[in-house]
């Protein structure tokens, strides 16, 4: 198992250290921040600076007594130590900058002229209305970046019947996958009742089979935040700062990373990690705190929440014919997809670390798709092109595009390739159906092409 809590590393060049400062959870920063706020704001007599960076030091620095050692033995000078106190301060708020004294007496000060304001009823409209410019103007200034809960922001998964309406949805529209659907369905059931706040699923199958087209749906009806990472775009160690901001000294270190802006929005997302199998081992590592608690720390030092979230990993690990051969040493005996899942597990548990495949709640599989489901799913996707769906078409589809090595976005390629341009050229020459409304007919010519049938052409044919 990883190490939880492990310390951060901060370069202090005053010390020429490097100090060890500790990781604590979002709800003990919260109460650090507040007892703070309070003692300040209670105290009826001034309160001394070095008191304050004193209790920071000894809060946040891990081995505080190796430190002040440290610090005393620079030298013997008051005004040097003092200085040195107030650089490992400045390493602290670094990480931590909602504990800045700058920040803490600001806000302090703040909710104490709002207080003053609120007072004057005459005011009030004024009032929100300050609120508002303040609101949309302002920073986000603390430390864990968390999306007020909303919990409308579900979209109605609140109860048994909208979760059963959401898997006849998903059933509905993808096609193929009922088990690997009704896996899904639990683990939304446990999030739905607030019984777990989070989940991590592991979707196991061929290419082009509904494993993406599943997790976007779930996305819309889970929260309506989805997100998909390539991982392939992962593949070198120092990547994935693309997701949590550039390390200090490096282009872009002071922009918002992609990871902060998602957790500004919301801690309810469906985060896709799409074929994690080629994302290089250090980004690995990286989301071992993400599916631990739901939260990462960013460049800033700064713990972005997704607590509530649902992550989900997929993987073409062990499904070539070749990966096939090689595992599970069968030459003279044809094993079904069904009977070969466990040894497909254990190439998967072979590929990924102990560590991280500790934190996924669920592997699924997904099945190959048979002629009967490509047959279904032609007729999904002709469902934006003016075509009737007859049983002709669908079938001269099937036979131009049905590959099980590359599912269904071949599919999809083909229609889009041959049926729609052929639509989209009769809509340019504004050809009439031959029917009422604006659904064309289609037959497959002799030659075996597809033809689009529209109304001149058929009266020139009588």
């Amino acid at each position: 198992m990883a190490k939880k809590n492990i310390p951060y590393k901060v370069v202090c060049p005053a010390l020429d250290a490097i100090l060890l400062i500790k990781k604590y959870t979002p709800k003990k920063l919260q109460s650090l921040h507040t007892t703070l706020k309070d003692k300040i704001n209670s105290s009826e007599v001034p309160l001394e600076v070095s008191s304050y960076i004193d209790f920071l030091i000894d809060t946040f620095i891990v081995d505080v007594d190796n430190l002040r050692n440290i610090i005393k033995k620079e030298d013997e000078e008051e005004d040097l130590e003092s200085a040195l106190y107030r650089s490992v301060y400045e390493c602290i708020v670094g990480l931590y900058p909602p504990f800045s004294m700058d920040i803490l007496c600001n806000d302090i000060n703040s909710e104490l002229f709002l207080e003053v304001v609120r007072a004057n009823k005459e005011d009030k409209e004024v009032f929100e209305e300050f609120l508002k410019r303040v609101s949309e103007s302002s920073d986000d200034l603390d430390v864990v970046y968390t999306a007020p809960v909303d919990k409308k922001s579900s979209l109605g998964l609140g109860s048994l019947s909208s979760v059963l309406k959401l898997e006849a949805t998903l059933k509905k529209n993808i096609i193929g996958q009922d088990e690997a659907i009704e896996s899904v369905i639990k683990n939304v059931k446990l999030i739905a009742s607030n019984l777990f706040s989070m989940g991590s699923l592991f979707f196991i199958g061929p290419t082009g089979v509904g494993k993406t087209a599943l997790s976007k749906v779930v996305g819309k009806y889970y929260s309506g935040n989805f997100y998909k990472i390539n991982c392939s775009e992962y593949s070198s160690g120092h990547e994935y700062s693309k997701l949590i901001g550039a390390t200090p000294g490096y282009v872009g270190y002071t922009d918002k990373s992609i990871m902060a802006e998602m957790a500004e929005k919301s801690s309810q997302w469906v985060i896709l990690f799409d074929e994690i199998e080629k994302a290089h081992p250090r980004f690995m590592n990286f989301l071992l705190s993400l599916l631990d608690d739901g939260t990462v720390t960013d460049n800033n030092g700064r713990v972005l929440d997704f607590s509530r979230s649902i992550f989900i990993f997929t993987s073409n690990e062990g499904m070539s014919k070749l990966d096939y051969e090689k595992v599970l040493g069968f030459a003279n005996k044809t094993l079904t997809y069904k009977e070969s899942q466990g040894q497909i597990l254990k190439m998967v548990k072979k590929k990924f670390s102990p560590e991280f495949l500790n934190r996924i709640d669920n592997f699924i599989f997904f099945n190959p798709l048979t002629k009967d489901n490509a047959k279904q799913i032609a007729a999904l996707e002709l469902k934006n092109i003016p075509i009737r769906k007859t049983n002709p078409l669908l079938n001269y589809i099937i036979e131009n595009s049905y590959s099980e090595e590359y599912g269904a976005r071949n599919i999809a390629r083909f229609i889009k390739n041959d049926v729609a341009v052929k639509t989209a050229e009769a809509l340019l020459t504004n050809k009439k159906p031959t029917r009422l409304g604006r659904m064309y007919s289609s037959r497959i010519t002799k030659s075996g092409e597809l033809e689009i049938i529209s109304l001149p052409d058929r009266q020139k044919s009588v």
